[in-house]
């Protein structure tokens, strides 16, 4: 236990990996946070990866979630790299990726199949999210209520908005999002504490995304200059085409069947093995033949990935010119995230800018100077009391407390739709944030509906662009074009989240814009029914090693009272005379852990026991449930409880009535 730690914590909820660090006032520096349960490498970053035990139906986050992979059968019920799809809808890919079509249709919402529930990427980032929440509970010895977490500096609005829900599901207040980039060089900063002005180019290429930023420093001001990036290049793709190459290697001699998320754990392996040495095997097991493979073949496998990240770096060097900032002026490139620790990273920039050794720096940790970067921004916050989705975090500290200044800026253009399907811009790509503006509009003909649909972006039309949401407004009066004027103001907050409010410059009068987003769960009464589901699923979760008849690591979370599921005795029903048959006996209320009800099943469960408590119910309910717990009781397969759980909901739908 710490007690010395700041209380909000700096999280790095990466594709492959996160961390949690927390800064120490006294010895001016952040702490990286590392979870008890584990030792070495392994305490420090932590898989983002998620699984439900079939066998237990427990809930299972991080290295125990990434092992079930490589371990034999099940690695289809572990899933990994869901950042990449934070804010996003269903494509043709990705309903097949996620087994969705059918269930799902194109420009849905993503969501990945978690036991017998489908959940957002939000949804599945909270738990781990809950796990960093965890770890730093256990350091510093009580609650912890807010965060400042990272996020690519090239995520879109809707990609940001998920990261902030996905944290209050978690029960962090987000205080705020930072770029990755300028996380990991403020801790760098931090780390050397430079005088004179310095300009980076931080190279951050994590597991799933790659974002390269130009960013200024000099003493504690940091500014950005400039950014680009890749939202799907990272050391996932890398091992993509590893697996690719063993497929091919392999041929019929790979058993059909075989899992490719096991697969894909072998070639990561074999991925980390060749940074430090030139060759390693890989093994598959079960018979199947073991393969050779060396540094140079692996190289020449990611050349071509590897050059979509130079491309984005020329981007970059384009954009801070145009701000006054040379390619001869940058003083360093700094490596951030753990693909950079592959030699051939370092060689490729060294040659691209003809540089000495020193001038591409990887001496700090790649893996964790993101998370050391949060959580020295984090220190400006004060800690809240108490978490409440309906009420806000605590405020900052005092400016004199505050040992940072930070200037970010918006990565992507932002604009709304017009005529001819043109895409008018109203803040552009590289704006210092908070950044406001105001453009004024005028009605079509006879419209009595006014719909703005908001678009991110560089495109000159919305086709070539991303669908943020719409603006909608309602019972306007009819009248020819251009009688209405509308003010459309857009603000972006320092997280880089748009607001959007409309006035009707006529009048004066402001109306409602009602700014929607597909991707997002949406309001407070429907944040805080996922929370609680999530809540109750993660209390399921056992300490690394438990066997499976442990008690839940984190079971102090459920509400008194809600441990176990208790049935009550049936109810007397009130019938006519005529028609009167005895009442069924009388029996001892029943108990059975939360646990051990399939996910799917949870939400019926609960209801039917609030209406069997509720002394109303009638007696075919509390024999419905009690017959359907008794079946789980006795490990009953899919189909028969299929079947008593449709009694039972047809029980509960009597009683309503």
């Amino acid at each position: 236990m710490d007690d010395e730690l700041h209380r909000v914590i700096g999280i790095d909820l990466g594709t492959t990996y996160s961390a949690v660090s927390a800064y120490h006032p006294d010895e001016f520096a952040p702490t990286i946070l590392a979870d008890p349960e584990r030792e070495g490498a392994a305490a420090v970053a932590t898989p983002s990866a998620v699984r439900l035990d079939p066998g237990t139906g427990t809930l299972v986050v991080g290295h125990d979630a990434k092992d079930a992979i490589s371990e034999g059968p099940g690695a289809g019920d572990t899933l990994v790299e869901i950042k990449r799809e934070m804010g996003a809808v269903f494509t043709p890919e990705l309903l097949s990726h996620f087994g969705a079509a059918g269930v799902h249709a194109e420009g849905d919402p993503v969501r990945a199949r978690l036991g017998g529930e489908w959940l957002r990427p939000q949804e599945i980032s909270a738990l781990v999210l809950m796990r960093m929440k965890r770890i730093a509970e256990q350091t510093l010895g009580g609650e912890v209520h807010d965060a400042v977490i990272t996020v690519p500096a090239y995520f879109m609005e809707r990609q940001k908005k998920a990261t902030e829900e996905a944290a209050l599901l978690a029960g962090l207040y987000p205080r705020q999002l930072i770029p990755e980039p300028t996380a990991a060089a403020i801790a760098y900063g931090v780390d050397r504490a430079e005088s004179e002005k310095q300009i980076y180019l931080v190279f951050d290429l994590g597991g799933g995304t790659f974002d390269v930023s130009i960013i200024q420093t000099q003493n504690d001001e940091i500014e950005v200059i400039a950014t680009a990036g890749d939202q799907r290049l990272g050391g996932g793709d890398f091992d993509d085409a590893v697996v690719e190459w063993i497929l091919g290697e392999l041929g019929e001699a790979l058993p059909k069947g075989t899992e490719r998320l096991r697969i894909k754990a072998a070639a990561e392996a074999a991925k980390r093995e060749l940074s430090l040495r030139s060759s390693t095997t890989i093994d598959l097991g079960n018979s199947i033949p073991p393969l050779e493979l060396d540094r140079a073949t692996l190289e020449a496998l990611i050349q071509p990935i590897l050059a979509r990240s130079l491309r984005e770096v020329g981007e970059a060097l384009r954009l801070a010119e145009a701000k006054g900032v040379r390619r001869e002026d940058i003083n360093a490139v700094l490596l951030v995230g753990g693909s950079t620790r592959i030699p051939q990273v370092k060689q490729m920039l060294l040659d691209h800018f003809d540089q000495d050794e020193g001038f591409v720096r990887g001496d700090a940790n790649p893996d964790t100077l993101v998370a050391r970067g949060a959580a020295i921004m984090a220190y400006r916050f004060e800690p809240s009391p108490v978490f409440d989705l309906e009420s806000g975090p605590a405020g900052e500290r005092s400016a004199d407390g505050q040992d940072y200044t930070v200037t970010l800026i918006t990565e992507h253009t932002l604009g709304v739709g017009v005529q001819q399907g043109k895409f008018d811009k109203l803040i552009d790509r590289g704006t210092k944030i908070p950044a406001r503006k105001v453009k004024s509009y005028a009605n079509p003909e006879q419209a009595h509906r006014i719909e703005a649909a908001v678009y991110q972006g560089e495109g000159a039309y919305i086709y070539d662009n991303t669908l943020v949401g719409t603006i909608h407004l309602d019972d306007i009066e009819p009248r020819p074009e251009g009688y209405h004027q509308f003010e459309v103001e857009f603000s972006l907050t320092v997280d880089g989240l748009l607001e959007v409010q409309v006035t009707h410059a006529n009048t004066g009068r402001e109306y409602k814009a009602s700014f929607e987003q597909a991707t997002n769960i949406g309001h407070l009464s429907e944040l805080a029914e996922r929370r609680a589901a999530l809540v109750k699923l993660y209390a399921t979760v056992r300490p690394a090693g438990a066997p499976g008849g442990a008690k839940p690591a984190d079971a102090r979370q459920l509400d008194a009272g809600e441990q176990a599921f208790t049935i009550p005795p049936p109810v007397t029903e009130t019938v006519p005379e005529a028609a009167a048959v005895p009442a069924p006996a009388s029996a001892p209320a029943a108990e059975i852990d939360p646990g051990s009800v399939p996910a799917e099943y949870r939400r019926l469960v609960k209801k039917a026991l609030r209406a069997a408590r509720d002394g109303q119910a009638p007696a075919s309910l509390t024999e419905s449930l009690r017959a359907f717990v008794d079946a789980v009781g006795a490990g009953a397969d899919e189909d028969t409880l299929d079947e008593f759980a449709d009694r039972l909901e047809d029980a509960y739908d009597d009683s309503r009535r």
